[in-house]
């Protein structure tokens, strides 16, 4: 009997037990792909370089849409790469801290101020929501050329 509530008190114990570390809400921009003739949402296979870094944040993946981490400095850019056409984005935000919690401590979220782009594959972009925040709705439109195909 004294194992049997031994082994009670230790599950109840163990059961108290609360990982208490959270982790921070992301704020990502999201853009949706867009034909510029159609005006219709497209798949182009996209490729995504941060410019400065080494990994790719994405890889020949045929999307609608991206999620993409900004920078806390003001501007963050990337190299895009939609249906093997290069092109270069730099967005120009304002960076606000937030304080999420006590568990999950601050975060960030920007103010989307202009976009530079130069204009291979992407013929235009527009801001539908400057503020970008943990929820993750359509923050830009980026209008592609389309394909000479008829592909997108």
């Amino acid at each position: 009997m004294k194992r049997f509530l031994y082994l009670i008190c230790i599950l109840i114990a163990a059961s108290g037990c609360k990982e208490v570390f959270e982790a921070p809400p992301q704020s990502f921009l999201k853009v949706s792909f867009l034909n510029s003739s159609t005006k219709a949402t497209i798949s182009p296979k996209v490729s995504v370089l941060g410019v400065g870094l080494e990994n790719m944040w994405v890889k020949d993946s045929v999307l609608k849409e991206i999620l993409l981490p900004l920078s806390v400095n003001d501007a963050t850019s990337y190299l895009i790469s939609l249906d093997a056409k290069n092109d270069t984005i730099t967005f120009i935000h304002e960076t606000i801290q937030k304080y999420a919690s006590m568990e999950s401590g601050f975060y960030f979220e920007y103010k989307l101020q202009s976009i530079d782009f130069t204009n291979n594959r992407i013929d235009s972009i527009l801001i539908t929501d400057s503020l970008v925040t943990k929820k993750w709705n359509e923050n830009i439109k980026l209008y592609v050329h389309p394909l000479p195909s008829g592909n997108n």
